[in-house]
């Protein structure tokens, strides 16, 4: 880089422009030039930690970044001298920081000031922007050079702007319309920006619970980086002790350990739950499709047999159709969860089928699933699976069964093959690969009725295709996995009584 297209100094010695052409080419240089406010210590020099500086080269390296971190890990000190790195010695850059509120978004800001006003002034680029006397605004620091930085509490329009070089979410588990606001921005980041997400875990099945659980799997443009109290060369059992006591169990375990929690009694173990989320990085997707909905670990191999069932939703609602592909054995080999129209649904389900050796297919055939087991019988799929019904007929002493295409779900079989599903889970009789399981296994408890269902689920019945206006969780791939499961065993406990 040309220091002359960053900045011009007059009446530079030589070492002020050697070091002022070396800190714009290297970021870990410039951070021998940062002070920051330690709570204890006051002003200290920005010593960067080795977890920070993996951090740090991860934002130099990788486009797309979310950080899981743990409470007091320094990452929005990190984040802010990056930013003023960024804009200072590259033009024309336009970095956003979204925050939860303002207050928040304007201390960010200010610690952004702080760096820069202890800069030796050799490395500093000319702020033009604010009152005499005054760095920038109270959200807004801009440059000679052209760059800008602004700081912004989270509303729906957050993101909304022209071409974005950096875009910054600090504590996206909490942020309101985090999603809103990451499908507003993603167009202004089409041209080449960046992004940062970063937050300690609060909760599942939102956002940054959602994006993070994908980024293991290799299943998003997210990479994924873990950072770890004990990462911290400060920290230790004694720090660890005084925090939880401090903190209560619950917000230790959220806070400093990095947890995502929930309540209400679960369905699945949480403790098999977080096994299988800190493995997914071990099951790499190899393909993707569909915008990334459609995720697969393998290729068929031949002669091997395989089975797909479906949970179907009308592609408007709040549900999802999901599936997953099961061999004969247990092992997960794909997965899909996306809102899509049937029809579409029923022609992904036969060419996956019939990509993986003509799969059994198992689509659920209950209400708007009918439509796509008839489509995949009338197109005549080779291997689709038929329940066996029991009909009730008036006037009849003796009860017929009749074979009906796809899986029907009861209330009486649905309790067994989720049990089912949870027993192989716990005894490790299958592997799950499957980051849209995770995002859903946290939130699946037994209600007030002992019902397995999704948090917030409407209460009408497992097969309302709604949820409930304040719920943002669902069940669709568990059920789909749930199916696969069964049918892979090569057996259905139970019957299936059609209604009159």
């Amino acid at each position: 880089m040309s220091v002359g297209k960053v900045i011009t100094k007059n009446n530079l010695t030589r070492d002020q422009l050697d070091s002022l052409i070396k800190v714009a080419g290297d970021v870990f240089f410039f951070f021998k030039h940062l002070f920051v406010i330690h709570p204890v210590r006051g002003k200290v020099p920005f010593d960067l930690y080795p977890f920070q500086k993996r951090t740090l080269w991860y934002f130099l390296t990788k486009r797309f970044n979310i950080v899981l971190k743990f409470r007091q890990a320094g990452v929005t000190e990190l984040i802010a001298g990056y930013c003023l790195w960024l804009t200072m010695y590259h033009p024309n850059k336009s970095v956003v920081i979204i925050s939860i509120k303002d207050r928040v978004a304007k201390k960010v800001l200010r610690k952004i000031k702080y760096m820069y006003r202890n800069l030796p002034e050799h490395l500093k680029v000319r702020v033009v922007n604010g009152r005499p006397g005054e760095i920038g605004t109270a959200q807004e620091v801009e440059f000679s050079n052209g760059s800008l930085i602004s700081s912004v509490p989270t509303t729906e329009e957050a993101g909304r702007s022209e071409a974005l070089s950096l875009l910054v979410i600090d504590e996206a588990a909490i942020i309101r319309w985090a999603n809103t606001i990451w499908a507003a921005a993603s167009p202004t980041l089409s041209t080449g920006g960046a992004s940062i997400v970063n937050s300690t875990p609060y909760g599942m099945g939102n956002w940054f619970h959602s994006e993070w659980v994908k980024a293991l799997s290799g299943g998003s443009e997210f990479n994924p980086i873990r950072l770890r109290w004990q990462m911290h060369p400060e920290r230790d059992d004694k720090w660890y002790n005084s925090m939880s006591a401090a903190l209560g169990p619950r917000r230790t375990a959220q806070e400093i350990d990095g947890d995502f929690l929930t309540s209400g009694n679960s369905v699945f173990d949480l403790l098999d739950i977080r096994a299988i989320e800190d493995s997914l990085s071990d099951f790499p997707v190899v393909d993707t499709s569909y915008g990334g909905s459609l995720l697969l670990f393998g290729k068929p191999k031949r002669h091997e047999k395989y089975f797909i069932g479906a949970d179907i939703a009308t592609g408007r609602s709040r549900h999802y159709s999901a599936f997953t592909i099961y061999d004969r054995q247990g092992e997960e080999w794909g997965v899909f969860k996306k809102k899509i129209p049937v029809g579409k649904f029923a022609d992904l389900l036969m060419n996956t089928g019939k990509t993986w050796n003509n799969a059994q297919l198992a689509p659920e055939s209950n209400d708007i699933g009918l439509a796509v087991t008839t489509k995949i019988e009338e197109a005549g799929y080779r291997n689709l699976f038929y329940a066996t019904a029991f009909l009730r007929k008036k006037g009849k002493k003796r009860t017929e069964t009749k074979e009906i295409p796809g899986w029907y779900t009861t209330s009486k079989n649905r309790p067994v093959i989720i049990d089912g599903l949870e027993e192989d889970i716990r005894l490790n009789n299958i592997t799950v690969k499957d980051p849209y399981f995770i995002q859903e296994a946290y939130t699946f408890i037994y209600d007030d009725r002992n019902k397995p269902i999704a948090m917030g689920k409407n209460s009408k019945g497992s097969d309302a295709d709604d949820l409930s206006e304040e719920a943002d969780y669902n069940d669709d791939s568990i059920l789909g996995k749930a199916i696969s499961n069964q049918i892979r065993k090569g057996k259905i406990k139970g019957s299936t009584v059609l209604p009159r």
